[in-house]
């Protein structure tokens, strides 16, 4: 199944194709494609991260064209 990734700065982008999918297995979780990625923390990142714009934890099973993105704490003043 293809995951479309929008891929944080931190993540390992190399499994991230140019069109920003990644080839998954079936029942593959946001866990394991966190592991993919490489994310330091993964479960602090997890705080960061959508499935389909909405909040979603480790074990939450993708599905084929799922869209994941990690959003980042901007500093401001």
């Amino acid at each position: 199944m293809r995951i479309r990734v929008y891929v944080p700065v931190f993540a390992d982008a190399s499994v991230v194709d140019e069109r920003g999918f990644v080839e998954m297995e079936p029942e593959s979780t946001l866990g394991d494609l966190l592991g993919l990625l490489r994310i330091p923390l993964k479960g602090l990142a997890v705080a960061f991260c959508v499935v389909n714009y909405e909040k979603s934890g480790m074990k939450r099973v993708l599905h084929d064209g799922d869209v994941v993105s990690f959003f980042s704490i901007l500093a401001g003043g």
